[in-house]
């Protein structure tokens, strides 16, 4: 089940720039990616090698940071 609306509410309640960890994330679906889009300009996501194909293919890398799990200093996309 898709915990959407909990994430929305959690980035809707938090202003300025935000560090989304998703490194226990195994399935990330189109619901969860729309919430991450809404809020991409302000976002640093820390993922794991799953979901980078994810996040690429969606064009979430090219509007939000991306960062890999265990490397944090260099952004990717």
């Amino acid at each position: 089940m898709s915990n959407a609306g909990r994430l929305a509410e959690a980035l809707d309640g938090r202003p300025g720039p935000l560090v989304v960890d998703l490194t226990e994330v195994e399935y990330l679906d189109s619901a969860g990616l729309s919430v991450l889009f809404a809020h991409a300009e302000r976002l640093v996501l820390v993922v794991p090698p799953l979901l980078e194909p994810v996040l690429t293919v969606s064009g979430l890398a090219g509007l939000a940071t991306v960062r890999r799990a265990g490397d944090r200093d260099a952004p990717q996309g």
